[in-house]
């Protein structure tokens, strides 16, 4: 298992990784978003900065990307964004890249939204796989966001694989560990982080209602891959907390069965 963190979109990307480096964790989650416009992204600059601290590197899309938008040209606006930060993916070596569900209005029926995505996804993940990158599937919180749904969209989209991010999963009535189980076949990535089971808050392991030992300990069995600590605090101990937590749990809790 290797443990990571992510950068910020908004602040100076060299010294988040700087940070991350410093402090032990195994790979950087680049968070690659519109707000930092990918024209601007220095490669060579990120590239050594992750040679310097030897990490390793997953990429990370903005969540508000329209890819199943009602409106085709939002869709293919999406994907055409999503292509260029493929291309920053594959110059820097990260042969992941999280993509995130999206739905259409109300007025829209979630079978809808599944086939809108699809054809998304049906341009991108061909487009990604030419160069070398995975795009991995992380589910938001939204009552469309249920297994049924997600695994209709693996279904239908053979070279997407599934990105679970374990506090969204913690939303919405739903129990992370059955989403972990029931996707562990197409998991390839996991962002983690706490919650009150109402709100998306990011927060530090144990500060929520998750039950963390139940659910390494599931997780653990059939997975031995990245995990980042996805956790929104100004104060850098909660993560550095969080990492300890992650390690000793994962430590204690038995031996892996297969790994990936």
């Amino acid at each position: 298992m290797k443990i990571g963190h992510h950068t910020h979109p908004r602040k100076n990307i060299i010294n988040d990784i700087r940070w991350i480096g410093e402090n032990g964790f195994d790979f950087v989650d680049l968070f690659l978003e519109p707000e930092s416009d990918a024209a601007h992204i220095d490669t060579a600059k990120i590239s050594d900065a992750l040679g310097r601290f030897g990490l390793s590197a997953v990429g990370h899309t903005a969540w508000y990307l329209p890819i199943g938008s009602e409106m085709r040209e939002l869709r293919e606006n999406a994907v055409d964004i999503l292509k260029r930060y493929v291309l920053i993916c594959a110059e820097l070596k990260c042969t992941l890249m999280t993509v995130h569900a999206n739905w259409p209005s109300g007025l829209f029926k979630a079978e809808e939204g599944v086939n809108f995505q699809t054809e998304s996804f049906q341009t991108l993940c061909p487009f990604a796989a030419d160069n070398g990158v995975t795009i991995i599937y992380e589910s938001i919180a939204t009552p469309k966001d249920n297994k049924e749904n997600i695994r209709k969209i693996l279904d239908l989209n053979p070279l997407l694989d599934f990105h679970a991010d374990i506090g969204h999963l913690n939303l919405s009535g739903r129990n992370p560990i059955e989403y972990l189980t029931a996707f562990k076949d197409r998991l390839r990535h996991v962002h983690l982080h706490d919650n009150d089971g109402l709100r998306d808050l990011h927060l530090p392991m144990g500060t929520g209602i998750i039950d963390w030992d139940a659910l390494i300990k599931e997780l653990k069995s059939f997975y031995d891959s990245t995990i980042t600590l996805e956790i929104f605090s100004n104060d850098k101990d909660y993560v550095l907390l969080s990492k300890r937590k992650l390690r000793e749990k994962w430590d204690n809790s038995g031996s892996v069965r297969s790994s990936q």
